[in-house]
């Protein structure tokens, strides 16, 4: 009778399924890695036909240069020449949900299609209604970086982002300091700044962007990597930008070079996780954007509620607890509101007591 009363205990009530607790996963970290958005074409499709061979609506300078770069003759071909990282060495080792082609579907909740709602959104498992601009004020919910320290009592350091867009520094925490974060045009603190991080932390300053609260990526993951290597956090989120921001210039060359370097940021990343025995095989990479853009050659380059295909993002998870299906038909629908909840079960934490009205984990990212 005790162990029958055990196993009762062990399920969510009504599911038939292990509770976060009484579940047993290999994952013991989690890396969340963002990039602004980044649309479903490219991804799933490589360099747009439509805007390659449309230098005037794309703001193309050197379409021969580009084309040599990034120009395939089928999709699957444009995809690996961009992102060979992501599609030959990730995505065979977890899911990549989101291809409306293969009827796999993921959207954004919440109605504004833009940035921080987007985050928001990511980081607390619900639309946050009073997130309706990119204003720079605090999260109005904890986040779930605030909550896996808090719940598993680890030092501010342990949890950690390192982020392009300077509103990262509200984006992340509900209350000031409660996690490390180092976003935009932000010098280390000096008790956590190494040797490797030296350059760029000073480099950030004097190879500025023509965005004032936008650094490079090339600055950002040359910090978030020396970060992942000095304070091994548990919980570590990267976000990049310039994907979005050189679309709103309506530069699609930059584009394509920004989401080349993403990808060449995963690997890096990756690179530095498997190299280390406490990562290694033991840490789950969680990858989406925020929001997608508009599909024409006219409106590629914005992203609102009236637009067509802002709502349509996608995400990849990929780790031990993972399956590896790739790209698979048919994965159902998703939302980023879902993310939160999925991060806390590979700690497993219960998102409901998280946020009684946050999503469920993502059902395809585990076994």
């Amino acid at each position: 009778m005790a162990l029958m009363w055990l196993v009762v205990v062990g399920l969510l009530p009504g599911s038939g399924r292990l509770s976060p607790a009484a579940e047993k996963l290999v994952t013991e970290y989690v890396v969340l890695v963002t990039i602004d958005g980044l649309r479903n074409e490219e991804l799933f499709g490589g360099a747009d036909p439509k805007l390659v061979n449309d230098p005037k609506r794309s703001g193309v300078e050197d379409q021969a240069r580009l084309k040599k770069q990034y120009w395939r003759e089928t999709a699957q071909a444009r995809r690996e020449a961009l992102l060979p990282f992501f599609w030959g060495t990730l995505a065979k080792q977890g899911v990549v949900l989101g291809n409306r082609e293969l009827k796999s579907f993921v959207d954004v909740s919440n109605p504004h299609h833009f940035s921080y709602p987007g985050y928001a959104e990511i980081l607390t498992g619900q639309p946050q209604e009073a997130i309706k601009s990119n204003k720079a004020v605090h999260s109005p919910h904890e986040t779930v970086l605030e909550y896996v320290r808090r719940k598993l009592k680890l030092p501010a350091e342990k949890v950690a982002a390192v982020c392009s867009w300077s509103v990262f520094n509200q984006i992340t925490s509900k209350v000031d300091g409660s996690i490390f974060c180092n976003a935009g045009f932000e010098a280390i603190p000096a008790k956590y700044l190494t040797p490797g991080m030296r350059s760029a932390n000073a480099a950030q300053f004097k190879l500025t962007t023509p965005w004032d609260t936008v650094r490079h990526d090339w600055v950002t993951l040359s910090i978030a990597n020396e970060y992942l290597k000095s304070q091994q956090p548990k919980l570590f989120y990267v976000a990049l930008a310039e994907t979005d921001d050189w679309g709103h210039e309506r530069r699609y060359d930059r584009v394509l070079q920004a989401a080349n370097f993403f990808d060449e940021s995963l690997r890096t990343l990756w690179t530095t996780l498997q190299a280390s025995p406490r990562y290694r095989g033991k840490t789950s990479l969680v990858i989406l954007t925020d929001h997608g853009r508009g599909h024409t050659v006219d409106n590629w380059i914005s992203h609102t509620s009236k637009i067509q295909g802002s709502a349509e993002i996608w995400i990849a998870v990929i780790g031990p607890d993972t399956p590896n299906r790739g790209e698979t038909k048919s994965m159902g629908s998703y939302t980023q509101s879902q993310v939160a909840a999925t991060i806390l079960r590979f700690y497993g934490l219960d998102h409901r007591e998280f946020n009684p009205d946050c999503a469920e984990p993502i059902s395809e990212a585990f076994r």
